[in-house]
């Protein structure tokens, strides 16, 4: 395995565990919150807003790591159905489909998160956040889900449902 692919393992599990790092921040953050305005005592007034964004990197950084292990959701009762060669057909058909729309809606992400970096937008909460960020972290997430059902596809794959590990 060349060296890239290597760095790209480890960049798609890395951002796995970071996912679930963030779930369980976003666990004590919340708990922590909640408990403190129980107490009467002044609670942490960015939580709300920090969830929001944690919970957006965490879908997206755990995504290529859920196609690559076949965690997603999928639904092939009806294709399970169809004769082998036709399922592979459509099951590869799914995953082409799948690549265009993840890398356009990368491109479309990129190009929003760009004008709002040109702009400055701020999202003004109980924190400022740059009004970029949520799309950078859509732009990135999508265009790694599209490589790792690329990868996926050169590996051999014809579909995306049956390879589920849990």
């Amino acid at each position: 395995m060349s060296v890239a692919l290597r760095l790209y393992d480890r960049l798609i599990e890395g951002l796995a565990v970071l996912a679930a790092a963030s779930f369980v921040f976003v666990t004590v953050a919340i708990v922590t919150d909640v408990t403190l305005r129980n107490l009467g005592i002044t609670s942490l007034i960015w939580v709300s807003a920090v969830v929001e964004y944690c919970m957006l990197f965490a879908a997206m950084a755990a995504g290529p790591w859920l196609i690559r292990i076949g965690g997603h959701v999928a639904v092939t009762s009806f294709v399970d159905m169809l004769p082998g060669s036709l399922r592979r057909a459509v099951g590869l058909s799914v995953m082409l489909v799948s690549v265009v729309i993840l890398v356009w809606l990368s491109w479309r992400a990129a190009v929003i998160g760009l004008e709002e970096a040109r702009f400055g937008s701020i999202d003004m909460r109980s924190i400022d956040i740059p009004g970029w960020l949520p799309y950078a972290l859509l732009s990135g997430g999508f265009v790694l889900m599209a490589a790792e059902i690329l990868r996926q596809i050169g590996r051999g794959a014809r579909d995306l449902g049956s390879r589920a590990q849990h």
